[in-house]
């Protein structure tokens, strides 16, 4: 027990102040011991760690006075022994301590120093590890990747021997392959490392000559670039005054009132003066609370994480939990609507969202009109209601007009899996007699972004999954483009299918010898061996359609809780006792997709699909689901075609919805393909 204290105070200590670099020989001793002097190790204004030249008598637990630094720097603090660490066989012991109730101009001695150590670079620089790392080699895409930087204006910094200079991405000439930037500063001819900063990563590439033209420096398209991510969850730039405020927890006379330069889910950063503040890595905060100018603000727990010198001065990054559920529930939403200031979730939004689907032709899709869907109206706003108060289930995100309740853009996100989420119902029309006041990409990107990155933040999510029509230029552009680059990693896929509409109203005739019921355990075994030969990993796990998770047991306990319905069930279709097909049908609360895109018949063949048998089979399932589907009050349901040979489909007289890809991409890749979407839906010239 003893050792396990020992161990996390050691742990902390080493997240607590500054390490000296190499080249700093700082000096600290302990009064009254015999050769106690020795070098500075790390310092923050509640602890040090020295480095003695020979073993000290000193144990945890003991105090003594430290003398810091030299000549008029010295300073004497009392301090307790907190551990005496023997780092390995030939190294020499370690002495840490705790300052005990240092006092505030002491503790101000300390970061002054600290500080003047810093600005000579005699400390040691924080050592951050990418968590994403990727080369991009593909010629095309990092054309699109620096039209982007250019079109958005986007930061960089020229790494050169003289010292770094800032530069802006000022133009992109893609005939030429070349990139245009503004210095603040002088370039060399080269070569030289640059790198760009991107919506959440950063680029880095060489270059190995520039050229200067009417005060541009222009470089070649590098045939390689690198991109690292150190975040899992973006920053955005924090707006309205939004500000922390809290009380030093060791010189609670020292109040701290920041405004923010930036937010996330799960930190916050601002500018700061240390030797006001008294800010150090380590530092944690019990209790700060953050909030827009006259509106309650939201309480979290805060550690400082680190402190950065920038061009404006110093920034000091925290991470943040919310001290409770509830104020974990007010947190989102305030970062929310500092990261996405153009778009909401919750609101009154029912009806300027289905007028949006009636003026942007999305009641016309696959051979639809209006009138198909006027009845599914009242179930539509019921759904989203109940959905309200439950977004770890789902919700809706919407671009408002300006001034009142009709609504631009708009793109549905539901749970329909245990690790997956959905996006669906996509759809964007701005009305004829407003003032233009963004483009098309502004609006997707809006409602994609605000739709993908609350999901993110679910503990369980593993997948995102879409339906996707296969001829659309934008889409192919965007979601298609990227799940090819990544298929061969298994972490992204598309599964082609064609989109069929059945009756489940008409009378329906079983296949001459056929009959169907629940699957036998060995037909279930049967059931996930064909899916693992004939579907890609990724679908099946973000389908559910693996063992563990077949029977959706957890995921409908938490639709239920919310008053939804979520089922699926399964039927075997038999000829003299031998199986020959397995249909899995599914079913989610009316109301939640007016498509009906959850309310669908996905067919496995256990025999040679081409077959008569085969066909009958799957003629015999559809006939089984139509009943199904009948005794829950459905009128339609839908079938996903993942077959090569149709025929069975037409004497079924299915309904033709048009051809689709099931589009999945694991969680990992989203930072990475949020990146891309900003990329594509940067307004520039036409593809």
């Amino acid at each position: 027990m003893a050792t396990e204290k020992a161990e996390r105070t050691r742990a902390r200590e080493r997240l607590l102040g500054y390490r000296m670099g190499p080249g700093l020989l700082a000096v600290a001793a302990v009064e009254g011991e015999l050769s106690s002097a020795g070098r500075l190790v790390q310092l923050s204004p509640e602890h040090l760690t020295m480095s003695l030249s020979k073993p000290t008598a000193l144990r945890p637990g003991q105090t003594a006075n430290v003398v810091l630094g030299l000549g008029a720097q010295r300073t004497s603090l009392r301090a307790e022994v907190t551990n005496v660490h023997v780092p390995g066989p030939e190294a020499p012991p370690e002495l840490s301590l705790r300052f005990v109730a240092p006092l505030l101009a002491q503790a101000r001695h300390i970061v002054s120093m600290l500080e003047g150590w810093r600005d000579k670079g005699q400390l040691e620089t924080p050592h951050s590890s990418p968590i994403w790392k990727e080369r991009i080699t593909r010629a095309d895409r990092i054309g699109r990747i620096f039209e982007a930087l250019t079109a958005r204006r986007c930061r960089g910094m020229a790494r050169v021997a003289s010292g770094d200079v800032e530069l802006t991405a000022a133009l992109y000439d893609k005939y030429d392959g070349r990139v245009s930037w503004e210095a603040n500063g002088v370039l060399p001819s080269g070569p030289f490392a640059l790198e760009v900063f991107g919506y959440s990563s950063v680029l880095h590439f060489l270059v190995e000559h520039t050229s200067y033209e009417d005060g541009l420096w222009s470089v070649a398209l590098p045939r390689e670039l690198v991109r690292y991510r150190h975040r899992r969850l973006r920053r955005a730039p924090a707006w309205g005054g939004c500000a922390a405020h809290f009380a030093h927890p060791l010189w609670p006379q020292v109040r701290v009132e920041r405004e923010l330069m930036d937010i996330s889910y799960e930190g916050l950063s601002f500018a700061t003066q240390p030797g006001e503040d008294l800010m150090y890595p380590g530092l944690v905060l019990p209790e700060v609370t953050v909030g827009l100018p006259g509106k309650e603000p939201v309480r979290v727990r805060a550690e400082v994480r680190n402190i950065i010198g920038t061009s404006l001065g110093r920034r000091c990054g925290l991470r943040v939990e919310p001290l409770n559920e509830e104020e974990g529930a007010r947190w989102r939403l305030l970062v929310e609507e500092q990261s996405h200031p153009n778009t909401r979730v919750k609101g009154p939004w029912n009806q300027g969202t289905w007028e949006l689907f009636e003026r942007s032709g999305y009641f016309r899709l696959s051979g639809k009109s209006p009138a198909d869907f006027e009845r599914m109206q009242a179930e539509y706003r019921d759904a989203h209601e109940r959905l309200e108060d439950h977004p770890r289930l789902g919700y809706r995100v919407v671009r408002p007009m300006p001034g009142g309740e009709s609504v631009e853009a708009s793109l549905s996100w539901l749970k329909p899996y245990s690790g997956s989420w959905l996006g669906h119902q996509l759809a964007r029309q701005q009305p004829r007699n407003e003032k233009l006041r963004s483009t098309a990409r502004d609006a997707l990107r809006d409602v994609y972004l605000r739709g993908f990155e609350p999901a993110q933040i679910d503990p369980e999510v593993k997948w995102f999954l879409a339906y996707c029509e296969a001829n659309v230029r934008w889409v192919k552009f965007t979601a298609f483009d990227f799940a090819e680059w990544y298929q061969h990693t298994g972490q992204a896929c598309m599964v082609p299918f064609r989109f069929m509409e059945a009756d489940a109203r008409r009378e329906w005739s079983m296949p001459e010898g056929f009959s169907l019921g629940a699957p036998t355990q060995a037909e279930r075994a049967e059931l996930f061996e064909r899916l693992k030969a004939a579907r890609p990993e990724a679908y099946r796990e973000a389908l559910d359609l693996v063992p563990e998770r077949f029977d959706l047991a957890e995921l409908k306990r938490q639709w239920s809780e919310a008053k939804l319905t979520r089922e699926r069930d399964v039927l075997v279709a038999r000829k003299d006792g031998r199986a020959l097909a397995v249909g899995v049908m599914e079913t989610a609360h009316a109301g939640l997709n007016l498509f009906n895109v959850l309310n669908g018949l996905r067919i496995i063949p256990l025999v040679d699909e081409a077959s008569a048998e085969g066909q009958e089979a799957m003629l015999a399932l559809l006939a089984g689901a139509a009943e199904w589907y009948r005794a829950r009050g459905l009128d339609v349901f839908v079938h996903y075609v993942e077959t090569e040979h149709t025929g069975y489909t037409e004497q079924a007289r299915l309904v033709d919805l048009g051809e689709g890809r099931i589009w999945i991409l694991s969680t990992q890749l989203l930072p990475d393909f949020i990146e891309h979407l900003c990329e594509a839906t940067t307004p520039r010239g036409d593809m």
